[in-house]
């Protein structure tokens, strides 16, 4: 009899084509984007035909490898990419209007409470070396936010 193993892989940071989102309201897609008690979600925003984009792109791609393996239960990474050819920016416009972001490429980083997604961190082409400060500062706020949400839950249970 013959074993065999199935490797799975999870693309990091995993890309989005923006289309799954587009028709999504804003409240509903950082609902998605943001699943999790004691994640940090952090999430790139770019568009086709952005230079800072594509000279980011393995920066942060270097970053986002790094970090998971240094830390997998506590980080996610997403790269939503706009799609914008021959000057179309239907796509760039609804992107602005859910994420509420002014240019690309633009990073967030979002953690769960028991209230919702809050945003600990906005900029449009940071350096590298700041966003891995800020994720790394966002670990104990994400904490926090759990443990809040598990302390509010026992709360209700007890009123009942």
């Amino acid at each position: 009899m013959a074993l065999s193993a199935e490797v799975v892989t999870r693309e990091i940071p995993e890309i989005v084509e923006f289309n799954k989102l587009k028709n999504r309201t804003a409240e509903e897609a950082l609902a998605e984007l943001v699943g999790d008690l004691g994640i940090v979600y952090v999430t790139a925003l770019t568009r086709q035909g952005c230079s800072g984009c594509e000279t980011q792109k393995p920066l942060f791609r270097t970053l986002a490898e790094r970090m998971t393996r240094e830390n997998p239960e506590k980080i996610r990474f997403r790269s939503y990419h706009i799609d914008y050819q021959d000057g179309d920016k239907r796509e760039s416009w609804k992107s602005k209007r859910i994420f509420g972001h002014a240019a690309y490429p633009t990073y967030t980083i979002h953690v769960k409470s028991h209230v919702g997604p809050l945003e600990i961190y906005r900029s449009v082409y940071p350096p590298m070396e700041e966003l891995e400060k800020q994720i790394k500062e966002s670990f104990e706020l994400a904490e926090f936010y759990k443990a809040e949400a598990e302390t509010a839950s026992r709360s209700r249970t007890d009123d009942l």
